[in-house]
């Protein structure tokens, strides 16, 4: 019996508070392979709405164009009233100036996120997101102590987005679609966008989840060839599912517009089909309501085929259910996800930006630089701009670089801010010393800066979709109690040849290996009681081998040698002894 007295099993915080396990999370997302898929999917998404745009997009509408102001061609679109009265003068420029304002807002819509620089068209290197870590910690600190809430405060609230980075993009054009400002075309332009961004994250999406699901749930490592080999086999599935909720709110939109079409007739349409008819409308919007609101849930059917290797009709009505069966859970692990996601995505882009402005900074201190012509500032005149990579890079340099916020230029379209040089005389003689190997110096550097710059990104990405894979595994335990170490895994090991069973009985073959007799298995049956063992000759000297060598038995047998009396196997081996 063992010693000491029973303990009772030690606390343990995780377990009281599986919420925490959403902290894990930072770990499994620096894994490289996770980065360098979110950066690719980034390239890809982005690439692709930089052709949509470039496609859909139109120049503004002029005011005094013909269509607006030209009395002959507003006659040709309006020649008479209602009431089958002609239009004056004034009043055909009056339609003009309505139909300019009307189209004009329509192109505002569509300008915002097609126009140059605009948010779907902009490359992520050149997208607006916030100020600098590196630059913010170091004016904090050089900031009085009494700003300091303040200034952290408005930071973190403008970081906390990035993170939802992916959700946001993905319901970005679900919201401007249903805009009232926004045109046929428009809405046709949303709808390749988003049909681009659930292709894209459906497969890189789908290999960071399968990966991240593995590595959470406790289960053998998985290598990027098994993870996309399995995203790719289930493809399909992770393309329709988050498109089904959206083609039925397609389908009941058309339906209502031919209802609404059919409600023109008079009397019919004002009595019967909204009077007495509008509860169907009403119903219509709320089904379209639960379908938009579950759309947030929309990254669990991503996790609910990396985990379970299911189909679209599970993933669906998983990611519905949790959403809807457990609302508080959902919303209570998301802003833990987003709270901690801020904070160390903050300090990845604090290390990459310190890094990579430190590095600078070194070689900038090379001796005689200042006697030069080409400080190596210039190597950074093409660094990204978002995360105000390039504004730290030109730090201190004849091109400095400054914000001016809510200003419009021409190469920034309608983004928060506006870049423009602290210096501008300055920077004009500089840039005018340029030679082409300068310029073809600074593109290469910008080539290496875009690469680290898109796994950094990579990191919200790759933090976004493996705390959605920990949220799903919490979700499912509280919901459908399974605990979450449970995952699908495939048998992806070849099977080995199937050999026929051994013979216990057949004497040991191979190398090294005497041979023996072959000793005939005994008769079936039971067995006849141990004969006398009867030695004739005279017994073999030590170390001769003998020609026949006795079975010993296990207990004491009857033997006789040369005729005398009876002994025992014992007593005939002392008196052998003996002798």
């Amino acid at each position: 019996m063992a010693d000491g007295r029973d303990e009772a099993p030690a606390f343990s915080f995780r377990k009281a508070f599986l919420w925490t396990e959403i902290f894990r999370c930072f770990q499994v997302a620096l894994d490289p392979r996770k980065l360098a898929v979110a950066a690719a999917g980034i390239l890809v998404m982005s690439f692709g709405w930089y052709v949509l745009s470039a496609i859909f997009w139109s120049a503004e509408p002029i005011k005094t164009a013909p269509e607006y102001s030209d009395d002959a061609v507003l006659r040709r679109e309006f020649p008479k009233k209602p009431d089958d009265t002609e239009y004056t003068a004034e009043e055909r420029r009056q339609k003009g100036l309505e139909k300019f304002e009307h189209d004009h807002a329509q192109w505002r819509v569509l300008d915002e996120l097609a126009g140059p620089g605009g948010r779907l068209r902009t490359m992520p290197w050149y997208e607006y997101r916030g100020p600098n870590p590196y630059l913010f910690t170091t004016e904090l600190a050089g900031s009085p102590s009494a700003t300091w809430w303040g200034r952290i405060e408005s930071y973190f609230l403008s970081e906390a987005p990035v993170l939802a980075e992916p959700l946001v993009k993905f319901l970005l054009p679900v919201v401007k679609i249903i805009d009232p400002n926004a045109s046929p075309l428009t809405r046709l332009y949303l709808l390749l966008v988003m049909l681009w961004s659930v292709a894209t994250w459906a497969f890189f999406g789908g290999v960071i989840t399968r990966i991240a699901v593995i590595q959470l749930s406790g289960k053998d490592r998985i290598s990027l060839r098994q993870a996309v080999q399995y995203v790719a086999a289930r493809y399909l599935s992770y393309l329709i599912s988050p498109l089904v909720p959206l083609g039925i709110i397609a389908v009941i939109t058309v339906g209502l517009m031919v209802y609404g079409f059919i409600a023109l007739i008079p009397i019919l349409g004002d009595l019967l089909l909204y009077g007495l008819g509008m509860p169907l409308v009403i119903l219509g919007g709320v089904v379209m309501t639960i379908l938009l609101i579950g759309l947030v849930g929309y990254p669990m059917m991503y996790t609910t085929l990396s985990a379970e290797g299911s189909d679209t009709f599970d993933a669906l009505s998983r990611s519905y259910n949790y959403v809807f069966q457990a609302p508080w859970h959902y919303i209570w692990y998301s802003l833990v996800a987003v709270v901690y996601g801020a904070a160390v995505t903050f300090f990845v882009i604090f290390v990459s930006s310190m890094m990579v402005y430190l590095g600078k900074w070194a070689i900038t201190q090379t001796p005689l630089n200042e006697y030069t012509n080409q400080r190596p500032d210039y190597l950074f005149v093409y660094a990204p701009e978002s995360f105000g990579w390039r504004e730290l890079l030109l730090r201190g340099s004849p091109l400095e670089l400054r914000e001016q916020p809510h200003r419009r230029s021409v190469d920034r379209g309608p983004n928060l801010i506006t870049i423009e040089y602290a210096h501008p005389d300055e920077a004009a003689k500089y840039r005018q010393s340029y030679q082409w190997w300068n310029r073809v110096g600074a593109g290469m550097v910008t080539f290496w800066l875009v690469i680290l710059f898109l796994l950094m990104l990579g990191f919200s990405y790759s933090f976004f979709w493996s705390a959605m894979t920990m949220i799903y595994l919490l979700m499912r335990r509280k919901v459908d109690e399974v605990e979450m170490d449970e995952v699908y895994l495939e048998d992806e090991a070849a099977e080995a040849p199937i050999t026929p069973p051994t013979d216990p009985t057949a004497p040991p073959t191979g190398p090294g290996v005497a041979s023996l007799p072959m000793v005939p298995p005994p008769p079936a049956g039971p067995l006849p009681p141990p004969a006398a063992v009867s030695f004739t000759g005279p017994v073999a000297a030590a170390g001769t081998p003998a020609a026949t060598v006795p079975p010993i038995s296990s207990g004491p047998a009857p033997a006789t040698i040369d005729g005398d009396k009876t002994q025992t196997e014992p007593e005939v081996r002392k008196d052998l002894d003996t002798r």
